[in-house]
């Protein structure tokens, strides 16, 4: 998702440059990425097949098993108590993330909407400046 992230900003550099005609460049592989990485966070979000792992269905699983465990130890309950509480955190943060690769998406994207009729650059640079000949002087004041 952070190449993604990277691959949709450059885009977004690309159309503020008016160098539209390269951002082929960056946007094959943003889609791609966003493609994948979006299908395999849904799958582990809610796959219930156990070799998957999801995030949900291992929740489930582990707090049916402390229901019905007569015969656990309160080390073993406590520990699956942990795995429950981890699944549900990272199912979280994994929607999080999502939400913000996609907004980041969505804002690039209205970047675009915004300078698309634009006949001049709209990004911002510093000028140009030359080093001189005999190189930067760096200070030896210590």
């Amino acid at each position: 998702m952070l190449a993604a992230v990277a691959l949709v900003l450059g885009t977004v550099v690309l159309i503020k440059m008016k160098r539209t005609q390269y951002i082929w460049v960056t946007v094959v592989p943003a889609v791609w990425l966003l493609i994948c990485t979006t299908w395999a966070l849904g799958l582990k979000l809610f796959s219930t097949n156990p070799q998957m792992e999801g995030f949900f269905y291992m929740a489930k699983q582990y707090k049916e098993k402390i229901a019905n465990g007569t015969d656990l130890t309160a080390h073993e309950i406590a520990n699956m108590n942990h795995i429950v509480v981890n699944n549900y955190t990272n199912a979280g943060l994994s929607i999080l993330f999502l939400i913000v690769v996609y907004s980041i998406i969505f804002y690039g994207f209205k970047t675009w909407l915004a300078v698309r009729n634009s006949d001049k650059r709209t990004d911002k640079e510093t000028p140009y400046v030359p080093i001189p000949e005999g190189g930067v002087k760096i200070s030896s004041h210590h």
